[in-house]
């Protein structure tokens, strides 16, 4: 295995999954409860790789379905533990799950339309 192209992918992954949604929240919920946020992401983190982990296996063998449903688990009980769920928070996880999924479904006929539609120019 190179492990600089290792280094690059990995370093992809993390610029993938860094949100300023995520960061936002967890700053938030650190400082109601007076908690220090550089330790509570490096342990979040840590939590989140076999969490990663799960996804993987799950896209993998049941997939693009079951780990878009998985993933709205994860975040209904991120809110769940954090104290933040309501109707209209659990109708606005229902709409962006519908959202991934369909943009994982579209997006590929959506780019190669767009690019027949370039390509002939």
């Amino acid at each position: 295995m190179d492990i600089w192209v290792l280094i690059l992918a990995s370093t992809a992954f993390a610029l993938y999954v860094t949100c300023p949604r995520m960061t936002a929240m967890i700053a938030t919920e650190s400082k109601i409860a007076g908690l220090n946020p550089v330790l509570t992401i490096a342990l979040g983190c840590m939590i989140g790789i076999p969490l990663f982990l799960i996804l993987l296996y799950t896209f993998q063998h049941l997939g693009v379905e079951a780990t878009v449903l998985l993933a709205a688990l994860f975040d209904l009980a991120a809110a769940l533990l954090l104290g933040r769920i309501d109707l209209k928070g659990g109708l606005e996880l229902l709409i962006i799950t519908l959202f991934v999924y369909l943009g994982i479904r579209v997006a590929p006929h959506l780019a190669a339309a767009i690019l027949r539609v370039f390509l002939h120019f």
